[in-house]
């Protein structure tokens, strides 16, 4: 005999499929290609749903942003080690977390193709995606308290995201880049050990 699924649990299902559509679409079609009716299509249900549930597009793409899916949160780059971490030297804490960053991305393919649109597309659905971004990375570093003031910490952080989305990206397309065998993970722990150096250059007194 078939059960009837209770309505709370129905509504939660198809909020999960909206979601998982709206990721689906970003990166086979970018933000461009994003319209609530594709997004219902996708997901196989009446598009006033997307009003229902989430209030509209822009509500339900911030959504999809808050989702493991899409990007890492403050718990996943830290894991159990925080105080380990803290017992770093700066330099140390920087490369660890963009090596855990890079980690993090790599295991994303749909993020990974949302951020190559991103870097053709701009309009109010990217700028909504890259606040997720940056209220993510100040979370990270707001759990350390030996932040450095004498140097423009915002622009490294800037740069080195900047390095590592963009080898990401190419790498999805160009297995080889400068050399270095970006389709194997010798190839990416060569560039783990470039960040390390890079840091330790930048905060060594």
């Amino acid at each position: 005999m078939n059960k009837t699924l209770p309505a709370t649990d129905k509504k939660e299902i198809t909020k999960q499929k909206l979601i998982d559509a709206v990721g689906k679409i970003l990166a086979k079609e970018g933000f461009k290609g994003l319209g609530v009716n594709k997004v219902a299509r996708e997901a196989g249900v009446d598009k006033v749903l997307v009003y229902r549930y989430f209030g509209g597009l822009a509500p339900l793409v911030l959504a999809y942003s808050q989702t493991r899916d899409f990007w890492p949160t403050k718990a996943e780059l830290i894991g159990k080690d925080l105080d380990r971490l803290k017992q770093m030297p700066f330099d140390r804490q920087m490369a660890e977390f963009f090596k855990r960053f890079l980690r993090a991305i790599r295991k994303r393919p749909l993020t990974q193709d949302i951020l190559a649109w991103e870097m053709l597309e701009r309009n109010e659905l990217t700028k909504q995606l890259e606040q997720v971004r940056i209220k993510t990375i100040l979370e990270y570093f707001d759990s350390f308290d030996n932040l450095p003031d004498t140097i423009d910490l915002s622009a490294i952080v800037v740069l080195m995201a900047g390095a590592v989305n963009y080898l990401i990206i190419k790498s999805r397309i160009h297995t080889t880049v400068g050399g270095i065998d970006l389709a194997s993970d010798q190839g990416w722990e060569r560039m783990e050990t470039g960040i390390d150096l890079l840091l330790k250059g930048i905060f060594d007194d």
